[in-house]
């Protein structure tokens, strides 16, 4: 979302609560709050943001908006499914990451139970959606065949759709960024993404361009910057 609206040259506040959730509309991240509006998640946040005018794709044909949202379509139900396993349905991550982070806001036994109920939803999606019976190596696969696709969309443009950036470049930064950034057991999810050079090339590139440097831009304020640079 802060990829999106720093490409919509939109200011922007960030502000963390750790009760960011509970103070969605849809119990989902990300959300907006505009005026006396509040807007969560992605897809509603960008039909929001055009219709006050600001649009990435609009330069686009319609065949190439329809390709651009079937690419979304498979960040979502690839990237962001894998990303929610590793954190939830692995045994190992879930007691030595997720739990500390996820409940280090909450005293005892709070962080215990808010932990237990995040979890308990999203296997309960998992299971939904057949994922719960795979195994770690199987979803890994599942990531790399994504980030192949990607990769051979990407080629060797600056962007997805040639010289200007859509919602599909900011929605796979968020979350390829995501991945190479945060720290896990293992490598071995950042190590999947590290293996298609034009994906990480492409991370730096918008990382420099609307990041680097807006950080002491008193209109914005980049979260991300406590998760470290790409470029260290």
């Amino acid at each position: 979302l802060q990829a999106f609206l720093q490409m919509c040259n939109l200011p922007v506040r960030v502000i963390c609560r750790a009760n960011a959730e509970y103070m969605s509309p849809s119990g989902k991240l990300p959300f907006i709050h505009v005026g006396n509006q509040v807007v969560s998640e992605l897809g509603p946040i960008v039909q929001f943001v055009k219709a006050k005018g600001h649009s990435l794709s609009d330069g686009l044909d319609e065949v190439q908006k329809a390709e651009m949202k079937a690419y979304m379509e498979l960040v979502n139900n690839m990237l962001l499914t894998a990303e929610l396993y590793l954190q939830w349905c692995d045994d190992v991550t879930v007691e030595e990451i997720t739990y500390p982070r996820y409940g280090s806001p909450y005293p005892w036994p709070l962080n215990r139970i808010l932990s237990y109920q995040k979890q308990w939803e999203v296997r309960r999606k998992m299971k939904a959606i057949g994922w719960a019976g795979k195994t770690l190596e199987q979803v890994l696969e599942d990531v790399d065949q994504c980030c192949h696709a990607l990769s051979q969309r990407l080629g060797t443009q600056p962007y997805f759709f040639n010289k200007q950036p859509t919602e599909l470049d900011a929605l796979v930064f968020g979350h390829l960024f995501t991945i190479l950034t945060t720290q896990l057991i293992t490598d071995e999810l950042s190590e999947k993404v590290k293996n298609y050079s034009n994906l990480t090339a492409f991370c730096r590139r918008i990382e420099q361009q609307y990041f680097e440097g807006h950080e002491k831009d008193s209109s914005t304020t980049a979260a991300h910057s406590s998760k470290g640079s790409l470029l260290k």
